[in-house]
């Protein structure tokens, strides 16, 4: 796959890394340089620093030759509009729309474009955990069913911040409080964990959990 990730923070950083580990082509494309040291040296794919919605930037990128694109930036009217400009000018098969609003999310499916919301994801599972019920929830992204869940933090993790916990099997989504606040990785990461937190894990469906 021939992938555009537009937008560059935790999550955008951390799909592109994935995505390229996994053998697909990957370039990224955001307007704050700082922002692409995010993928660190791992990355083998390509970068460009750019506003996400300019065309010839986004030619520059390479998206007349994608077989997908991931608006991932922070704002959902950006993220819109690129997958706008992705689906009716230049005719991606597969275009993933990031959106933080729950109820944006509900309007901009009306139009067709295929949303992810961590938001709702998050409350999903915090709900779940605080009422005791199967405190699992799965997406499909890419044909790739994940699963968003809420563990108990290891002892290990006790004072180390939200941007780098991590644990065995899966990706350190966010961090329920157990005052009930819910903070996601990309809002906080500079958080720090303390004892009692419990974390909400993204996984590849069936690692770490029973389905």
């Amino acid at each position: 796959m021939n992938l555009l990730v537009a937008g560059c923070g935790q999550v955008g950083a951390r799909l592109a890394l994935r995505m390229c580990r996994m053998g697909h082509d990957v370039s990224v494309v955001d307007r704050d340089e700082e922002s692409l040291e995010r993928l660190g040296s791992g990355f083998t794919g390509l970068t460009f620093v750019g506003n996400t919605i300019d065309l010839d930037v986004l030619r520059r990128a390479g998206i007349e030759g994608c077989d997908a694109v991931a608006a991932m930036t922070d704002s959902d009217n950006v993220n819109v509009m690129i997958s706008q400009i992705a689906r009716e000018m230049f005719s991606i098969p597969r275009v993933l729309t990031r959106v933080y609003d729950p109820d944006r999310e509900r309007i901009f499916a009306q139009f067709g474009l295929y949303t992810i919301c961590p938001t709702a994801l998050t409350v999903e599972s915090a709900v779940s955990a605080l009422t005791e019920q199967r405190a699992v929830r799965y997406v499909t992204m890419f044909g790739q069913t994940l699963s968003l869940s809420a563990a108990p933090m290891p002892d290990a993790l006790n004072g180390v911040t939200l941007g780098r916990a991590s644990v065995s099997g899966g990706l350190v989504a966010g961090v329920l409080h157990k005052n009930d606040t819910i903070e996601l990785c990309s809002e906080a990461p500079e958080r720090l964990l303390v004892e009692g937190d419990r974390l909400l894990l993204l996984r590849r469906a069936g690692e770490g959990e029973r389905r």
